[in-house]
C-alpha cells in the first residue's frame, strides 16, 4: 500500500507544474507552435527501482539523450541511453552496465500538459542483448525561450525479465529540453 501511495504522489507531482502552465495559456507540452514542426533535444538523468519477487531493488543511475522531430502533438524520438554503474539485482543481468537505443515516439494529447511515450529499447550489454517495449508518461515544461524542464516516469517490459514475469522496473527521469 505504501508503494502505491508513493507512485501516485510522484505522478501527481510530475503533472502538477505542467497543469498550472496549461491553465496560463502556454503552448502544449510539445513546446512547438501548433501549426508547424520542430526539432528537439532532451537530456535527462534517471534512476529507478525493480520490483522482483516481492522485493524492491534500486536500479542503476543512467543518462539519456533524445533527439526528436515532429509536430506539437506527435514526436518521433531516437533515445540513446547508458547506465553509469553496474548493480547486481536479484541474480539477474538487468543492473549491469548497458547501452540502449530507444527508438519510439511521444503523443501529446491536445489541451493536456503531459505526453505519453512508447519506445522499443534495444539494450546492448557486455555479453547479452535485450529488447522490449517501454511505456512512460511525462511533461516538458517550457521555462524560457527554447529551454524546458523534462520530468518522466517509465516502465519497460523486456525479454530478460520475461515480459514482467520475473520483475518490473520503474524509472524516474528529469532533465532539460531544447526546441529548435
Amino acid at each position: 500500500m505504501k508503494l502505491a501511495t508513493l507512485v501516485l504522489f510522484l505522478v501527481a507531482l510530475t503533472l502538477a507544474p505542467g497543469a498550472a502552465m496549461a491553465e496560463e495559456g502556454s503552448q502544449s507540452s510539445g513546446g512547438a507552435a501548433d501549426n508547424g514542426y520542430s526539432f528537439g533535444l532532451a537530456a535527462t538523468i534517471g534512476e529507478g527501482m525493480y520490483f522482483i519477487d516481492s522485493d524492491v531493488y534500486r536500479g542503476p543511475v543512467s543518462i539519456e539523450v533524445v533527439p526528436s522531430f515532429g509536430w506539437s502533438w506527435l514526436k518521433l524520438d531516437l533515445g540513446l541511453s547508458t547506465t553509469l554503474e553496474s548493480i547486481r539485482i536479484a541474480g539477474t543481468d538487468v543492473g549491469n552496465w548497458n547501452f540502449t537505443f530507444r527508438p519510439g515516439g511521444r503523443l501529446t494529447p491536445p489541451m493536456l500538459p503531459l505526453y505519453l511515450r512508447a519506445a522499443f529499447p534495444l539494450q546492448i550489454q557486455r555479453h547479452n542483448f535485450d529488447y522490449g517495449i517501454m511505456f512512460g508518461v511525462g511533461t516538458d515544461i517550457p521555462l524560457f525561450g527554447a529551454l524546458g524542464l523534462v520530468l518522466e516516469v517509465d516502465t519497460t517490459l523486456s525479454k530478460d525479465l520475461e515480459w514482467g514475469g520475473k520483475g518490473v522496473p520503474l524509472e524516474f527521469r528529469g532533465g532539460v529540453s531544447f526546441r529548435f
